[in-house]
């Protein structure tokens, strides 16, 4: 098996245990806690199961001053702080809107990666984002809330936020890395910066039941650390381009989910949506013409192996 494919099956992995946090995140919630709650203790145990796994494979954890700061900018403005725009914008402005909003990262990462990689954007890549973002659009539902320019601007830089922390994540140094390490530091700043977030706004609820119990187990273990993982090993095999549109299968798993879960019904606009996306993924993975910065990461990956 090839880089590129390997690649494609971490970045759809990663997307289908994203898919997995409405029904895990509701769990907890019905349990009596909050989004602020659920996302510190998401990220506390992810780095503590990490830093046991990193301990017995005797990887160390010491990494020098400058990584150390990319590393925490990475989990602070690139993890926490995405995360909590997208979860408090969800107070002015439909769940449907944000959610699309924030999708809008993967085309931010096509054109900031044109502009600072001078990545080629060919047509079929071009058409596979129009595609891949519309897909999104139809999968969010109906918009039918007032909008409230607080909530929109929230939605906004969320999705910005997630792209930079892409686009970084892709940088040689950090492609370097073991990917544990990096998905670790990341969980470690995202956990601090959420407690003192939490703690300033007086946010954390601390609700002891098993419900809650395990919805923040299930976040944590499989939305996070493999999650996460799983992301960050795409974007050091196919590029960040490519990891952020294959991403956009997570609305898909967010469907079936509320189906099966919750028993909703799908709609022939999800249907389209769902059909769209596949369509842009399908796309993107035919592409044999890009010899843009996603064949620089998987020769780089080659190399590292």
């Amino acid at each position: 098996m090839n880089n590129k494919t390997l690649g494609i099956i971490y970045a759809v992995s990663s997307a289908i245990s994203f898919g997995f946090v409405p029904v895990f995140a509701v769990i907890a919630y019905n349990a009596g806690t909050n989004a602020v709650t659920v996302l510190f203790f998401r990220f506390l145990i992810a780095s503590l199961v990490l830093a046991g796994v990193l301990r017995w494979r005797k990887v160390e954890l010491k990494v020098s001053r400058k990584l150390f700061c990319r590393l925490a900018y990475l989990g602070i403005a690139g993890y926490a702080v995405t995360c909590i725009t997208l979860f408090v914008s969800y107070s002015y402005i439909s769940t449907g809107l944000a959610m699309t909003l924030h999708f809008i990262y993967p085309a931010v990462v096509a054109v900031l990666s044109f502009f600072i990689f001078k990545e080629k954007m060919s047509v079929s890549k071009i058409f596979a984002l129009a595609v891949s973002i519309i897909g999104v659009y139809m999968l969010a539902g109906g918009m039918g809330s007032s909008v409230n320019l607080k909530g929109v601007a929230l939605a906004l830089a969320s999705g910005i936020l997630y792209s930079l922390y892409t686009i970084e994540i892709g940088k040689e140094e950090l492609m370097a890395m073991d990917g544990l390490l990096l998905t670790f530091y990341v969980s470690f700043f995202s956990a601090v910066s959420i407690l003192i977030f939490g703690a300033l706004t007086r946010n954390l609820i601390f609700v002891p039941k098993l419900h809650a119990v395990l919805g923040i187990l299930s976040l944590a273990l499989v939305c996070t650390v493999l999650g996460i993982l799983a992301y960050n090993k795409s974007i050091q095999m196919i590029g960040p381009t490519y990891a952020a549109v294959f991403s956009t299968v997570a609305p898909i798993t967010s469907v079936i989910m509320g189906i099966i879960v919750f028993n909703e019904s799908l709609s022939l606009r999800s249907a389209i949506g769902s059909i769209m996306v596949i369509s842009s993924v399908l796309i993107f993975s035919y592409n044999k013409n890009d010899n843009t910065q996603e064949n620089k990461a998987s020769d780089i990956s080659q190399n590292l192996e």
